[in-house]
């Protein structure tokens, strides 16, 4: 039950961060640095905080959030809020 209560109250962290990057970092087709950059940051967090570090490892907290990142992503592209590569037009 705690890992459902942790992961309800990172889920707006973990948008928040992934909705910065994408912000910050618009280009299509990056996306292993986008997530490479939001785990960076999920890390460092996670090495500051004594509360979540007592509570989970860095690799069970990494096991809970790719997860998440990669439905917000997914949810993102399939509305359209994320830009895509232009796909050749083979006419």
């Amino acid at each position: 039950m705690n890992t459902l209560i942790t992961a309800l109250k990172l889920l707006p962290l973990v948008l928040a961060a992934v909705k910065a990057v994408e912000d910050a970092i618009p280009l299509p087709g990056q996306g292993k640095q986008k997530l490479d950059l939001v785990l960076d940051v999920i890390k460092s967090a996670y090495e500051a905080s004594t509360s979540l570090s007592k509570e989970f490892s860095l690799e069970k907290l990494i096991t809970l959030v790719v997860p998440m990142i990669n439905q917000i992503v997914a949810l993102h592209n399939a509305l359209g809020l994320f830009q895509k590569s232009a796909q050749p037009n083979n006419a």
